[in-house]
This record gives structure tokens, C-alpha cells and sequence, in this order.
């Protein structure tokens, strides 16, 4: 079903353009809708389908740019702005707010896109998502400056106590716990970027390999390889960050071991399909992301690869 919408997306630049607007929208309103008298439980669910329909739209303007090039792409980002901008001015009373999530989430997409059209090499293309993520976790610190206090001013309502004296020991716990989020929140930032153009990539592509070329979107993905010179510079990234402590360089930390953790899952995709392996050894894994030492795990598998070639030992 989700193919149709790359058939939908392929009739024209103006019926894409205007079905990743309606994307877009329906991300920034699925949660709005729901946020008033429902449970954690639905918040959650809501949240999910906003990211779903976010990479969505990217994932449709990314389907254009790989299909027929950079005009066709510049011509449904042009058009789709032009409707986001009326449509902010309208319901935001800013003609500049939804365009501007737009751009922040479609251009990493976009630019991997192009890069692997031109190319015809994922790993150059994912590559291209790796340097946008720094750039965004670089351009929050250079604005912000001092991002923890940032983010622990933005949290600093969240969770609140009466402090008594018989709860001093909580509420040292609950600033406890908002500097750790806040230490983490600007890497987190970029990775969020990261997994929208990732998964709007990805979506494309295999909706491209869907239509003319079945079976080529697992292959590229299984063969998925960053390269020793991108897993050189991760470590030394990682080295870096446990010893200056700084909050820049534990961000980029965070941003390229996510990079690796991306090659560690195609690792784990191609050694399962190279060994005859049932696929719930797969669904194994994606249930045990929820711990984060199995994310570690599985970077650090992609660097060994990178490294020692695992795929091909």
C-alpha cells in the first residue's frame, strides 16, 4: 500500500508537491488533535504516526529527486512551499513556521537523494545524512551557546515537586535527572534529523526498487559500508568526547555513532539473510532497541565491519 504513494508522487511535480504538503500537515496535526484529554498510551501512538507521516512527505520529495533529478525535486519543493506558506500564514498567523520544519526535515533527504542519483552509492548518501546531522548539532551550539543550560531551562518546569524538607532527596533526583536530559537533548536533536532522512531515504529508495528494480534496495542496504576512513574518524570523534567532556564534541559523539549503529543493523540484515537465518532473529533485535546497550552493540558492530570487512570474513 505504501508504494502507492510513489505512483501518486510520480504523476507530476504538482500532485507530489501537493501530496507531501498534505503529509507534512498531517504530521504537525495528528498530535495538536489529539494532545487534550488522552492517555499517555495515545500520546504515544500519536507521536509515532506524526514521525511516520513526517518521513512520509520527506520520503515523497526524495522519491521525486531520485526518479527524475534535481529540477524535478526543486520544482516540488518550490511548489510545496508555496502551499505551506499559505497554509501557516492562515493557521499560524506566520507565513515562515510550518516552511521552516519543512526545510530543516526535507533538505537532508534531498541532498542524500541527489547524492545517490548522481553516485549510485548508498554510503555516499548516507554519508551526506552522517554531515547534515553535524551541521545541526554544530549550528544549535554556535546559537545557543551554552546548549545544557539551554535545555535545562526548557525542562525546568517539567516534573515539578513541592519541595519540603522531608522531600529534598527528590527533588535533588529530579534536577539530577533534567542535567542529564539536557546534556543529551542537542545530540538527540541531530540524530532526530538523521532518522527522518534516513527513513524518508530509505522509503524512497525502496519504493524506486519497487517499481523498476525488485530486490535492489535489500542488496544496497545488506552491502551498506561507511567505510575505515568514516569509522577512523568515529572513534577519534569518541576518544575526543570522553576527554574534553564537551558538550559539542559528546553531541557529533552521538551523531556518528548513530551513523554506525544505521551500518550495524545492514551487518545484522546481511549476516542473517548470507546464513539462512529465520528473520526473527531480526525481529529480536529491533525488540531489544529499547535497551541501549544493544544499539551500542550493534554500532559498534558496524564500525568492526568498516574495519575488518565481517561480511566478507
Amino acid at each position: 500500500m505504501m508504494i502507492n504513494l510513489a505512483k501518486i508522487a510520480d504523476r507530476g511535480p504538482l500532485i507530489a508537491a501537493g501530496l507531501a504538503a498534505t503529509l507534512l500537515l498531517a504530521a504537525l496535526w495528528i498530535p495538536v488533535l489529539l494532545a487534550g484529554g488522552v492517555s499517555g498510551g495515545a500520546m504515544i501512538m500519536a507521536s509515532t504516526l506524526s514521525m511516520w507521516f513526517l518521513v512520509c512527505s520527506a520520503a515523497v520529495v526524495a522519491f521525486v529527486a531520485l526518479r527524475h533529478g534535481v529540477m524535478s525535486a526543486t520544482q516540488v519543493v518550490g511548489g510545496c512551499l508555496i502551499l505551506l506558506i499559505v497554509l501557516s500564514a492562515v493557521l499560524h498567523q506566520s507565513a515562515v513556521q510550518v516552511p521552516l520544519i519543512a526545510t530543516v526535515f526535507w533538505l537532508p533527504a534531498v541532498l542524500a537523494a541527489v547524492v545517490l542519483a548522481k553516485s549510485v552509492k548508498l554510503d555516499f548518501a548516507v554519508l551526506t545524512i552522517v554531515a547534515c546531522g553535524v551541521v545541526t548539532v554544530v549550528g544549535m551550539t554556535l546559537v545557543l551557546g551554552d546548549t545544557t543550560e539551554f535545555w535545562r531551562s526548557q525542562f525546568s518546569d517539567a516534573g515539578a515537586v513541592v519541595v519540603g524538607a522531608e522531600q529534598d532527596g527528590l527533588e535533588e533526583q529530579r534536577e539530577a535527572f533534567i542535567e542529564g536530559i539536557a546534556r543529551m537533548m542537542t545530540g538527540a536533536m541531530g540524530v532526530s534529523v538523521m532518522i527522518v532522512a534516513l527513513g524518508a531515504l530509505f522509503l524512497a529508495r525502496s519504493w524506486q526498487a519497487g517499481l523498476f528494480n525488485p530486490g535492489g534496495f535489500q542488496k544496497e542496504f545488506h552491502a551498506l559500508s561507511l567505510g575505515k576512513n568514516a569509522a577512523l574518524v568515529c572513534v577519534l570523534v569518541i576518544v575526543l568526547s570522553v576527554v574534553q567532556s564537551g558538550q559539542l564534541a559528546g553531541a557529533v559523539a552521538t551523531v556518528v555513532i548513530f551513523a554506525f549503529f544505521v551500518q550495524g543493523l545492514a551487518v545484522s540484515h546481511s549476516l542473517v539473510k548470507q546464513r539462512g537465518m529465520h528473520r526473527y532473529w531480526l525481529y529480536a533485535i529491533y525488540v531489544l532497541l529499547v535497551i541501549p546497550h544493544i544499539m551500542l552493540l550493534l554500532a559498534a558492530l558496524g564500525l568492526a565491519d568498516s574495519i575488518f570487512r565481517i561480511r566478507r570474513a
